[in-house]
C-alpha cells in the first residue's frame, strides 16, 4: 500500500475497519437473534411438556394411557410427542413421528427438569426436542415432546440475506464518503504543498497561508512559517557574512597588490623594498587574524569546537589577563583597575575563556580615552558568577547596541578601521560565552561608556562582598573620568 496516496490509504482504512465492525455485529446480532429465537421455542415446547406431563399423570394404568392422549395429541398444532416406557418400550407416539418416533434420551431418572435437545428427524427434519422424567400409571415414564425449527430456520436466512446484502451497500457508500472525506481533509495539505513548492531561495519571504490557525494542519503551518522564517534570516546573514567577509579580505588583498605592482615598476632600492615588505608582511598579519576569527567562527556554527568539562578559576583567569592588559592600557593613558573578585571555579576551556577576556579589555582600552578608567569587578550568588567590566569610554549609541553582536558589525567604520578592529571580537566573545553555558550583556550611554557583563554557573568559594562606600567610590571615579557627552 506505500505507492497509494494517503487519501486512498485512509479510504481503505476506513473500509477495512467498517467492514470488521459490521461483520462483528452481523455476528453479533445473528446470533442473537438465533439464541432469542430459541430460547422463545424452548419455553413453548416446555409449556407444552408440562402439559402433556399432566395429563400423563392423571391417567390410571398404562391401557388407557394410550386411548386418552390419543383424543388429543395425536395430532396437535405443530407438536409431536412421545411418551415410553423405562425399558425403551413406546407407550404413546403421534401420527406426525411415523414408526421411527422420537430418539431415546439418554437414562436420567433422578432428573426432574426437562432436558432439550436439536435433531434431525425423518418427518420434522430439523426439530427440538424437549423430555421429562416423571412417575405415571405402571413406573417411570419418559415423555417427549418435539418440535419443527423450520419456521426459525427461515426467519435466520431471511436476517442472513438481509445482512449480506446491506453490508456491502453500506460498505460501498462509506468507501465513498471515505474518500470524499480524505479528499476534503486533505485538500488545505494540497494547497500548503503547491504553497511550500513557490518557496524558493529568491522567494523566502513567502508564507504558507491556513484556513483555522487552531487546527492540526494550521499548527503545521505555522510550524513551517517558523521555519522558513528561520531559514531566510540564516540565509541573509550567511549572505551578509560572505559580503562582509568579501569586502574585508578585499581591501588588505588591494593594498598588497597595489604595494607590489608600484614595487615592481620603480627601480630596485634596498629602502623602498624593504619598507614594501614590512607593509606587506602588516597586511599578511592583519589577514591572518581575519582568517583565523573567521575559521574559529565557522566552526563554533558547525559545533565542532567542542568545550571540555574542565574545572577552573575564573576569578585567577580575570586578574592575570586584567594584569596583562594594563600594560596596553598605561600605554593609551587609561587606569586599568580590578576591583575584588570572589573566589569562584566554572567548567570550561581556560583559553577560550582568556581569549574573551582579552577581547572586551581590548575594546574597553581602545574606546576608552586618554584619562579614561575601566574596572573589573565580579560577584557570585545563586550558583552563578557575574564579572564586569565598566569602562568610562565613549560608549555605544542605542540604536547600534542590537546590533554589535552581529560579525563585522562596526558602531563607527571608519574609527574602527583606525583601530585594526574587524568586527568579529564580540562575535567570538559571545560565542565562547554560550559553549560555557553563559550570557554576555553589554549596556552602554553614548559619552559615560560601556558595561560588559558575563554570567557563568558556578561554584563560588565565598559570598560577595556587600555594596559599601568602596563601591559607590569607584562608581563615582568612573562618572568623573567619563568624556563630556557629544
Amino acid at each position: 500500500m506505500k505507492w497509494l496516496s494517503i487519501r486512498w490509504r485512509l479510504t481503505l482504512w476506513y473500509g477495512i475497519v467498517l467492514t470488521a465492525i459490521l461483520a462483528g455485529f452481523s455476528v453479533a446480532v445473528y446470533g442473537l437473534m438465533r439464541h432469542y429465537l430459541l430460547a422463545m421455542t424452548d419455553a413453548a415446547l416446555s409449556e407444552e411438556l408440562e402439559d402433556f406431563s399432566g395429563d400423563v399423570k392423571r391417567c390410571e394404568d398404562p391401557a388407557s394411557l394410550a386411548r386418552e392422549l390419543g383424543l388429543r395429541y395425536t395430532s396437535h398444532d405443530g407438536y409431536v410427542f412421545q411418551v415410553s416406557a423405562r425399558g425403551g418400550a413406546v407407550l404413546f407416539r403421534s401420527d406426525g413421528l411415523g414408526p421411527d418416533g422420537l430418539p431415546a434420551p439418554a437414562p436420567r431418572w433422578s432428573s426432574r427438569s426437562p432436558g432439550y435437545a436439536t435433531r434431525t428427524l425423518a418427518r420434522l427434519g430439523h426439530a427440538r426436542l424437549a423430555w421429562k422424567v416423571l412417575r405415571g400409571p405402571g413406573g417411570w415414564l419418559t415423555v417427549q415432546a418435539a418440535i419443527s425449527l423450520a419456521p426459525n430456520d427461515r426467519a435466520l436466512r431471511e436476517l442472513l440475506t438481509a445482512l449480506l446484502f446491506a453490508g456491502p451497500l453500506v460498505v460501498a457508500g462509506t468507501l465513498g464518503g471515505g474518500y470524499w472525506l480524505a479528499r476534503k481533509a486533505l485538500a488545505p495539505v494540497e494547497r500548503m504543498a503547491a504553497a511550500a513548492q513557490e518557496i524558493t531561495l529568491t522567494r523566502l519571504d513567502r508564507r504558507i497561508s491556513a484556513q483555522n490557525s487552531g487546527d492540526e494542519l494550521g499548527r503545521l503551518a505555522d510550524t513551517f512559517n517558523d521555519m522558513i522564517a528561520r531559514l531566510q534570516r540564516s540565509f541573509e546573514e550567511v549572505r551578509r557574512f560572505t559580503a562582509d567577509a568579501a569586502h574585508e579580505l578585499r581591501t588588505p588583498l588591494a593594498s598588497m597588490r597595489t604595494e607590489a605592482e608600484v614595487a615592481l615598476r620603480s627601480p630596485r632600492c634596498p629602502d623602498r623594498d624593504q619598507r614594501v615588505l614590512e607593509d606587506l608582511l602588516e597586511e599578511i598579519d592583519r589577514l591572518t587574524r581575519l582568517v583565523t576569527q573567521l575559521l574559529f567562527l565557522c566552526r563554533e556554527d558547525a559545533g565542532l569546537s567542542s568545550v571540555p568539562h574542565v574545572p577552573m578559576r575564573l576569578d585567577e583567569i580575570v586578574r592575570d589577563v586584567a594584569t596583562h592588559m594594563q600594560v596596553m592600557a598605561r600605554d593609551n593613558g587609561v587606569a586599568l583597575e580590578l576591583a575584588t573578585i570572589p573566589a569562584c571555579s566554572v567548567r570550561g576551556d581556560s583559553d577560550r575563556m582568556r581569549q574573551l577576556w582579552f577581547n572586551v579589555l581590548d575594546n574597553a582600552i581602545k574606546y576608552t580615552p586618554a584619562g579614561g578608567l575601566i574596572e573589573v569587578s565580579g560577584a557570585c550568588a545563586d550558583g552563578r558568577t557575574r564579572i564586569v567590566v565598566a569602562d568610562s569610554g565613549i560608549g555605544i549609541p542605542a540604536e547600534h547596541l542590537p546590533r554589535v553582536f552581529d560579525r563585522f558589525y562596526r558602531v563607527d567604520p571608519a574609527r574602527s578601521r583606525e583601530l585594526e578592529g574587524t568586527g568579529l571580537g564580540l562575535s567570538i566573545c559571545r560565542s565562547i560565552a554560550e559553549a560555557h553555558h553563559g550570557r554576555l550583556e553589554i549596556e552602554s550611554i553614548p559619552g559615560r561608556g560601556t558595561k560588559v557583563t558575563l554570567a557563568l554557573p558556578c561554584e563560588c568559594r565565598r559570598q560577595p562582598a556587600e555594596r559599601g562606600p568602596a563601591s559607590e567610590a569607584r562608581e563615582d571615579r568612573l562618572a568623573a573620568a567619563a568624556p563630556p557627552a557629544r
